[in-house]
């Protein structure tokens, strides 16, 4: 991607907690005295996913992005916000690929780390055709919301709230494709 993000944060409108709360997902039990390997380098969620291309798919005009910086497993998170009316609106891209990993062990590439998030989650619904393997948490502001995708070596998590949570898989899906095609 040509455009890089700028970190800022998020005025107030997405709380604290929240945040929190979808980073748990990927930081799952496994992650517990573990060694650290040499950095491997890499790219950030941002780099697959910009303000431009948000802002189409949602339909939306996109305000701040906040690229927050790699955890120990690689994971990093790109959050766009979208500043319309007092409802919260917003993308977000948590991403992690297996070579991002300051850890060391197979149970810390993205195969496995998607596995064992995924049977950590209730009511997930199998989403057929993005990436190797997909599944959906549902909408809102509750952990594992989004829509989880298994593809090669990376595991990310992608969720459009666009205010319609009808729409919110259709809209976290093209968001997907597009994460997609910059990883092939």
């Amino acid at each position: 991607m040509n455009e890089k993000s700028t970190r800022i944060t998020d005025g107030g409108r997405i709380s604290s907690f929240i945040k929190i709360a979808v980073v748990i997902v990927t930081l799952s039990p496994l992650f517990i005295d573990v060694p650290f390997a040499e950095s491997s380098g890499g790219k950030h969620a941002c780099d697959y996913l910009n303000k431009d291309e948000v802002a189409k798919v949602m339909n939306k005009k996109v305000g701040d992005i906040e690229e927050q910086p790699p955890n120990p497993m690689g994971q990093s998170i790109c959050f766009f916000d979208i500043p319309e009316d007092m409802a919260v609106r917003f993308a977000q891209l948590q991403m992690m690929r297996s070579g991002w990993t300051k850890v060391k062990g197979k149970q810390f590439e993205a195969p496995a780390l998607f596995e064992n998030n995924m049977s950590f989650l209730d009511n997930l619904q199998k989403v057929e055709g993005v990436g190797d393997k997909a599944y959906w948490g549902g909408s809102g502001l509750k952990l594992g919301a989004g829509l989880h995708v298994l593809y090669k070596d990376a595991y990310f998590t992608v969720q459009a709230a666009t205010g319609d949570s009808g729409k919110n898989l259709e809209k976290s899906k093209e968001l997907a494709v597009i994460v997609l095609n910059q990883l092939k």
